[in-house]
């Protein structure tokens, strides 16, 4: 029987599991090659079991990923991050479509390093130098989904206030910008500006929807300590309705390209 898991031990196997599958291996493979049984290495996998030094050094070389598993098994077993800060890669790893709304930040599926590295310190003075460390690289490897071929797609509504508050630098921000008009080049997201001015509802927080192929819709909202879950179906509607209030009231994607880039233009 399965055992019931922790939040870190989850996260180590889905990167553990997407180290695989980019290199083409599956799970009994990888089993083989390190000396578990296929059923103790997809229990590691899907973050029921914990997942031994020697294992994971093992890994690392059955995968040839350097010391990328190590590093992962050592952020495992450091001080744990929130748990609610898990939630978010294994939703985005899964969905086929995920639209969101940012009235404060620049959404972090789409954000520089050096912009989120800024973004904590501002928003969590509190965390030491080691926590931070790790937060930026459970963010950075979220980074990987816009690379990946089961990229879902991504939806953003942005307030124009994200554009003009700065975070970090001004070189930052305008690194940052580049990020955001880049991406939209490469059609890798979608994203439209929303006035601050615009007539619109639910305009206070941050949320996202889910939608994935093969299960129910799921909805998150962010507060100033973590995120919540949402997956009431009227709670759910309410999202998908305030979402389609927000996209008809922002501006269409042309424009929205167009103001990010006079947004950029201002950090010089």
């Amino acid at each position: 029987m399965d055992r019931e898991g922790k939040p870190e031990w989850a996260a180590f196997g889905s990167a553990v599991r997407r180290l695989r599958k980019k290199r083409g291996r599956t799970g009994v493979w990888v089993a083989n090659a390190v000396g578990l049984s296929p059923t103790m290495y997809s229990s590691i996998e899907r973050g029921k079991r914990f997942c031994l030094e020697g294992h994971a050094a093992r890994i690392d070389e059955a995968l040839q990923t350097g010391d990328r598993v190590m590093r992962l098994w050592v952020q495992m077993t450091s001080d744990q991050l929130p748990d609610w800060f898990y939630k978010v890669p294994e939703l985005e790893q899964a969905a086929s479509e995920i639209r969101e709304y940012q009235p404060l930040v620049i959404p972090g599926l789409v954000q520089t390093k050096a912009y989120a590295k800024a973004l904590f310190k501002q928003e969590r003075p509190w965390e030491r130098p080691q926590a931070m460390a790790r937060m930026l690289e459970a963010r950075t490897l979220r980074w990987e989904l816009l690379d990946s071929d089961t990229c879902p797609l991504l939806w953003f509504v942005l307030s124009d206030r994200v554009l003009r508050s700065p975070v970090g630098s001004a070189s930052c921000m305008r690194e940052q910008l580049d990020h955001l008009v880049s991406l939209l080049e490469q059609d890798k997201i979608h994203l439209q500006v929303l006035p601050s001015t615009a007539p619109a509802p639910g305009k206070d927080g941050p949320f996202r929807i889910y939608g994935f192929p093969d299960k129910p819709t799921l909805a998150s909202a962010e507060y100033m300590t973590g995120e919540i879950i949402i997956d009431t179906r009227e709670k759910l509607r309410q999202c998908e309705v305030v979402f389609g209030a927000l996209q008809a009231a922002a501006l269409p994607p042309e424009q929205s390209l167009d103001q990010i880039k006079k947004a950029r233009d201002v950090f010089t």
